[in-house]
């Protein structure tokens, strides 16, 4: 197309070339240079027009082609993106197809399984009920034996208990007889039959209500003779029964000595038992002041000192010291004055002391005075002095008189 473009360019220009050259042949050969030369120059402006055309035609070109690249492009794109979606459509399509058909075969096998399922567990279970009847009439059998048999145990046991205590109150009659033989004799000398004696025995006679208190003052004395911890709490029992009961309200002398002895026995048996119950027996008889408080307070005071020595209890300095005005003493209570002096002085309370020389022991028993003096010597010496003057005071007006 290019050379075309120049051949028509040539011919044109041939064309014009051509008349004038007939034309102004008679020129001269100067002026047709010239011409020849302004006719190049206005050739090379054409074929440098020309060339610039031809570039931007060739640009134009170039622009067409990259458009035309672009929406090439473009559609592969556009190709692909529309396949995607096709394919992306085509997959669900299909994985929803798959699920629904999944679906279905699985609804149709949940169905058989279920029938077969309630078949089987039809079946089982009436399987199932036969053998619990089975089992259950058998069990039933073995229930009624174990009735049979519980019944029987009852009344064996019935009978043992029956042959038990059958037993035990010819043991408490053998006791009684034997304690009645022993009567007279003190625990050193007891025989072997009264060593070999059942110790609850023993302790039926005490608790047995219609023994004569002086069988009871026996078995308690046997059991004290044994260290028995098994008396403590029939002797409280009995003890807080009788303070004050109208039982022995016309006692004689016997009477009135076995009761407070009964008390004595439990300063032999020293445990926080046998502390507990002594100290609110005691209180007891400070403030309900019942029927025989001065039949039970001397000893109990005594037993309560015995005790709390033995296990080194000083919670009950203060009520034992308010029974000292009240304690009834005779010459033969010596040894028990003299504990309740060491009672007083171990736990550091020398007016305790000096009450029970000022209330018992000045008269009646003058080697507990000299003990209380002794102890106080180391508490109270100036009260010793005063307590000696005086004393050599009174011996001297006794004397002159």
């Amino acid at each position: 197309m290019k050379a075309f473009i120049i051949y028509l360019l040539l011919g044109l220009l041939l064309g014009i070339m051509l008349p004038l050259s007939f034309a102004q042949q008679n020129q001269t050969i100067s002026t047709s240079n010239i011409e020849v030369e302004a006719l190049k120059k206005q050739i090379l402006i054409l074929q440098n027009q020309l060339q610039t055309v031809e570039n931007e035609k060739l640009e134009v070109v170039r622009k067409l082609l990259d458009a035309q690249s672009k929406l090439a492009d473009a559609n592969v794109g556009l190709m692909n993106a529309e396949f995607g979606r096709l394919e992306r459509d085509l997959r669900d399509s299909n994985h929803k197809w798959l699920t629904g058909w999944i679906l279905f075969f699985l609804a149709i096998l949940a169905a058989i399984g279920r029938a077969l399922w309630l078949q089987f567990k039809s079946k089982t279970d009436q399987l199932v009920e036969d053998e619990v009847e089975k089992s259950l009439s058998g069990f039933k059998e073995t229930v009624a034996q174990v009735d049979t048999l519980k019944n029987e145990l009852q009344e064996a046991v019935g009978q043992v208990n029956i042959l038990r205590d059958q037993i035990r109150i010819l043991e408490k009659e053998h006791a009684s007889s034997v304690l009645e033989e022993a009567m007279s004799y003190r625990p050193e000398g007891y025989s072997e039959q009264v060593k070999a004696l059942p110790e609850q025995a023993i302790l039926d006679v005490f608790s047995d209500e219609t023994r004569r208190l002086t069988l009871k003052y026996k078995a308690a004395e046997v059991l004290t003779y044994r260290k028995s911890t098994q008396l403590i709490s029939p002797m409280l029992e009995f003890l807080n029964s009788v303070v004050d009961s109208d039982l022995y309200n016309d006692m004689g002398f016997q009477t009135k000595s076995i009761l407070p002895a009964l008390v004595s026995f439990l300063s032999e048996i020293r445990t926080q038992e046998t502390y507990d119950g002594l100290k609110e027996f005691l209180n007891r008889l400070l403030t309900k002041d019942p029927k025989h408080k001065d039949l039970f307070l001397t000893w109990t005071a005594f037993s309560l000192a015995y005790v709390s020595g033995e296990l080194d209890r000083d919670d009950s300095v203060s009520i034992i010291r308010k029974t000292i005005p009240d304690l009834n003493v005779f010459s033969q209570d010596e040894r028990a004055l003299k504990n309740l002096v060491e009672y007083f002085d171990i736990f550091n309370e020398p007016e305790g002391i000096k009450e029970i020389l000022t209330y018992h022991a000045a008269d009646i028993i003058p080697d507990v005075e000299t003990r209380c003096l002794d102890l106080l010597q180391n508490h109270d010496p100036d009260f010793v002095n005063k307590w000696r003057l005086q004393k050599a005071t009174i011996n001297a007006e006794t004397e002159e008189s």
